[in-house]
């Protein structure tokens, strides 16, 4: 009887452990953890917070202006109201799980009572989505921003905090005024208008792709990876476009009959697949371009059809249904596409198999369309560092940056870091303008986190710049100043080498010299390289 009332109690106790494991499989963290934040502008310096997120139970929240502080427990829905001092102040929430797991939200609080000055709306329409913009404002003395973006009748302000984006869609095409108030904890506002015109720049037709397009010859221009825009499981090198330049001399002809014809010449490039060694060789059939073919567009898709077996865009083995010889040659290949600066760019994205989570991604570029030579009078204007994750990044290539990326949150923590600006003067001067704090690493006596500049790299620098059109490369002349991060330049990364006088970066220009991308390898030949990319303002 023993024995058996223990094997009982054995099997029930199996049973309920698979039990509550199965229950608790799909349980994470809470995610999209936010705020709403408001200020009182009466001088007394009370906020209030509403923090939200889905998943959560319970917040803690830390207003970060006390030492050893105690967190105030707040439940989903609830406001809380608390008083600062005039200083600016790490807020910090964490978001509470019904398993424990939590996720957490930092912002800086900056409370002042004098009048905000220096507003900028810093408005930027997505080159995704034309009918989509992000508001980033900037100011002194700022707290909140509130924002109307102009399409609805009574509109109710959308606040956000210092350091936060705003993005909004548009329904239709047209102008739209753009109002941006800054607020302090005093009662004195500042003001600013924007108009932006909204384009319907997606719209395309099947003649939009008629001509001769070949691959990007540059690093980053095909990949693979988890998401489009996310090459983290492959992409090409500088090195590999060398070795594949049967390849990348390859041509994919649009006709205006409708016509789709793979011209590969001599040579292209034979995975093992087709029964080559990963290098240059014959081109093996169907994928020959022997077959005729034909391609369409639908724009409301915006899926681009090549129809013909053999025919592709980018490689041949990838396909809607999977990847070769994993599945049947396809007759037809359904891409997603998008074209840009001025339709002289295609941007091709496949998805291999259906709903499967991963996507080959190319970039071709219209034959005949290179862009006039880069001058220095393009780099003429204020720039910041893009505030999105992917940004700045080390790795051992240009376009790899898995040693380290910026992610999301960190945008958001260093929100001091990323109003930075770069100005580069109509005569030749250069400036870095960091105001009152920005991100300071261990070598130069900070701790990971906002706070003074510190000289010799905090703005004060009479500093030039000049542009070598032939090189590509961008030299910033001038003791502490630099563009990206302070500690790398062409010796190796402070504090490790002597502070150079002058930081020779290759650079590179896009969407209409609107946004610059940035390379400097840390060391000569070290194969380390630090990347960087810029908006302007």
């Amino acid at each position: 009887m023993l024995i058996f009332f223990l094997a009982t109690a054995f099997m029930v106790s199996c049973v309920d452990n698979e039990e509550v494991s199965f229950a608790l499989q799909d349980i994470s963290a809470p995610t999209n953890l936010n705020a709403v934040f408001d200020i009182a502008q009466d001088d007394s310096g009370q906020v209030s917070v509403t923090p939200v997120g889905e998943g959560a139970s319970v917040f803690r929240v830390f207003f970060g202006d006390m030492e050893n502080e105690t967190a105030t427990e707040v439940s989903p829905g609830e406001t809380i109201t608390h008083i600062y001092e005039e200083g600016e102040f790490t807020l910090r929430i964490i978001g509470v799980g019904a398993t424990g797991l939590t996720s957490e939200l930092v912002r800086i609080v900056t409370i002042s009572f004098s009048a905000p000055t220096d507003l900028l709306a810093n408005i930027a329409i997505s080159t995704v989505n034309p009918f989509e913009i992000t508001v980033a404002p900037t100011a002194t003395n700022a707290t909140v921003f509130d924002v109307f973006y102009g399409d609805i009748e009574g509109e109710e302000a959308t606040t956000i905090m210092v350091g936060e984006t705003a993005s909004h869609v548009y329904e239709a095409v047209g102008d739209y005024t753009v109002r941006v108030i800054a607020r302090g904890a005093g009662v004195a506002t500042i003001e600013t208008t924007e108009v932006v015109s909204i384009v319907d720049a997606g719209s395309l037709s099947a003649a939009d792709f008629v001509g001769t397009w070949v691959m990007a010859p540059e690093a980053g221009s095909l990949g693979i990876g988890p998401a489009i825009g996310d090459t983290s499981f492959f992409a090409i090198d500088a090195q590999g476009v060398i070795d594949r330049a049967c390849y990348y001399d390859d041509t994919y002809v649009f006709g205006d009959d409708g016509s789709f014809t793979n011209v590969l010449g001599a040579e292209t490039w034979i995975e093992g697949w087709q029964g080559g060694s990963e290098a240059c060789g014959t081109p093996v059939a169907p994928y020959d371009g022997s077959n005729a073919a034909t391609y369409t567009y639908d724009d409301d898709a915006k899926t681009l059809s090549v129809i013909g077996e053999g025919a592709y865009i980018g490689l041949p083995k990838a396909n809607n249904q999977g990847e070769l010889p994993n599945v049947a040659v396809p007759t037809e290949i359904v891409y997603t596409v998008s074209l840009s600066e001025d339709k002289n760019t295609m941007n091709v994205n496949v998805e291999i198999g259906a709903a499967s989570g991963v996507f080959w991604q190319y970039k071709l570029i219209k034959e005949g369309s290179e862009p006039l030579p880069t001058t220095a009078a393009d780099f003429i204007g204020t720039w910041q560092m893009a505030s999105e994750a992917g940004s700045l990044g080390i790795g051992p290539a240009i376009g790899d940056t898995s040693f380290f990326a910026i992610d999301d949150q960190g945008v958001i923590d260093r929100a001091c870091y990323f109003d930075d600006t770069y100005v580069f003067g109509g005569d030749g001067s250069f400036m870095n303008v960091l105001g009152a704090d920005t991100w300071i690493e261990a070598w130069q006596g900070g701790s990971e986190a906002c706070g003074a500049p510190v000289a010799p790299y905090d703005g004060t620098a009479l500093a030039t710049y000049a542009l070598d059109e032939e090189a590509g490369t961008l030299t910033i002349n001038g003791t502490g100043a630099y563009i990206g991060l302070p500690k790398a330049n062409n010796q190796g990364e402070l504090p490790n080498v002597a502070v150079p006088d002058s930081i020779i970066y290759d650079v590179t220009l896009s969407d209409n010299n609107n946004t610059m991308n940035v390379v400097v390898e840390i060391g000569a030949g070290e194969g380390v390289f630090w990347q960087y990319k810029l908006v302007r303002q």
